[in-house]
């Protein structure tokens, strides 16, 4: 790794030591949980025991506890009601006794498992994975329905809506449906609307759990823990709107990041989740846009070294494309020459200007704005005490080609007027005093430097007239 100012090495080692403090910046966790991994590799129909064990890790059951709630589930999966009649009969009786034995009260935001089965509260989701656990567990055969706000099961292709207990084939139930309204507030979407709806598999309903836990850190902008969340729900769906959430929540985590003024710790992280992603992680942009906003706020401090130390860091700039960094290291030139035509010498300052445009770093435009700025400046500074003509001398030392930059020609007319007008002054004080001799040497000076000056030759006419009639 290339050399990189203090202050960036030690933003990026206050982060990698602190990371495992949530009370610092959190930790976003990158990989996902073994258990999750194993049973996303499982096809379905996932066995019974691996159903209960995503439904409660993903509601964030800790080790500890994962033994005690699994025994609640399966102490449930035993008192429900056996096979009595055909598959049909069966789930909606399952349906029911879920809701007469199990749950007591719809809770928009409530997805988690192990509070479902302490309190019996449960929104779409929650109710969905029970219900699923119940009706697997009598060897039928379910599977999810999505829609765009909704969660719910589908059994032999007829619709559960698992909020209500009178949610089996809802469709044909005007109490399921008014209850299911009443409850929850959304519209239930029946089969036809295939645009509005989509049928998902078990690790995909489970993993909705996931999702609504994610919406609530979004809420709460704990960016950090999402990350983890989400891709844990990667792991276990692995589906198309899995990994993107994932993707999603790279971004949030990156940009509150930058909004924090930590840069450098987000390029770190960013590094990170682009070997969890894999090829194609498309995390360029997002990696741009922190590395720009880097040394944006570096250049607008003045400290160009650690913009270009940046900007030189190989590890750091990995995601980002060339041609960005090119860009950003103009800006760093760019900002170094307008600190030197600040700061150095008229002469250290010209040549920099005049080198920075043979390279090709500024403009002809910018090139002409800078150089009139400092010979103007350093023009004035030799005209101190009314000495217009060292400065108009001054300016006759430029090289030709500056005469076509706007406002030169203006510039060098106004030292020379000036100029003009203290040999007039002088020249006219000598006349007063009746000082002829020093009156024509002051004349032939002025008349050398600005021979086509109309004040000047109706001097030089007022001097002879008098001269003539002296004689």
């Amino acid at each position: 790794m290339n050399q990189i100012s203090t202050r960036v090495l030690g933003s990026l080692y206050l982060f990698l030591v602190l990371a495992g403090s949530a009370a610092v910046y959190g930790e976003p966790r990158l990989n996902p949980g073994d258990k999750l991994v194993r049973i996303g590799q499982i096809s379905e129909p996932l066995p019974l025991e691996e159903l209960v064990l995503a439904s409660l890790i993903a509601s964030g059951v800790t080790e500890g506890s994962l033994e005690t709630y699994t025994s609640k589930v399966m102490a449930l999966v035993d008192s429900a009601p056996g096979r009595d009649g055909s598959a049909v009969q069966d789930a909606e009786i399952l349906l029911e006794w879920m809701h007469e034995n199990v749950l007591n009260r719809y809770v928009l935001n409530q997805t988690k498992m192990d509070v479902l089965l302490d309190k019996g509260t449960y929104n779409c989701v929650s109710s969905a994975v029970l219900y699923l656990i119940l009706v697997r567990s009598r060897d039928m055969t379910v599977h999810g329905v999505l829609t765009p706000d909704h969660a719910f099961c589908r059994v032999d292709g007829i619709d559960v809506e698992t909020t209500t207990a009178y949610g089996f084939d809802p469709g044909t139930r005007r109490e399921a449906v008014d209850s299911f309204s009443g409850r929850t507030g959304f519209t239930y979407v029946p089969p036809g609307n295939y645009n509005q709806r989509q049928d998902i598999g078990e690790k995909e309903l489970i993993s909705l759990i996931y999702q609504n836990r994610l919406a609530e850190l979004q809420r709460l902008r704990r960016w950090e823990e999402a990350v983890g969340l989400a891709r844990d729900r990667w792991a276990l769906a692995g589906s198309m709107s899995a990994e993107r959430d994932f993707r999603v929540s790279i971004s949030n985590y990156a940009a509150d990041l930058d909004r924090k003024r930590m840069e450098i710790e987000g390029l770190v992280f960013l590094n990170q989740a682009a070997l969890s992603l894999g090829k194609g992680h498309g995390l360029g942009d997002t990696a741009s846009a922190l590395l720009g906003n880097a040394v944006t706020y570096y250049l607008r401090a003045g400290k160009t070294d650690e913009a270009q130390a940046l900007l030189n860091d190989e590890e750091l700039t990995a995601l980002v494309p060339i041609d960005f960094i090119d860009e950003r290291f103009r800006e760093v030139k760019e900002k170094e020459l307008e600190i030197l035509v600040k700061t150095a010498s008229f002469q250290e300052a010209a040549a920099g200007v005049d080198k920075s445009y043979s390279e090709a770093l500024i403009s002809r435009d910018r090139w002409g704005e800078l150089s009139i700025y400092l010979w103007s400046n350093e023009a004035r500074r030799q005209v101190a005490g009314g000495k217009w003509l060292e400065g108009w001398l001054f300016l006759q030392e430029a090289p030709g080609d500056y005469i076509q930059i706007p406002g030169w020609r203006r510039m060098e007319e106004t030292y020379s007027n000036n100029a003009v007008v203290v040999f007039h002054n002088r020249f006219a004080d000598a006349l007063r005093k009746e000082n002829y001799s020093s009156a024509r040497g002051i004349l032939d000076e002025s008349l050398e430097y600005f021979p086509g000056s109309s004040m000047l030759k109706q001097d030089d006419a007022t001097l002879e007239n008098l001269l003539e009639n002296l004689q």
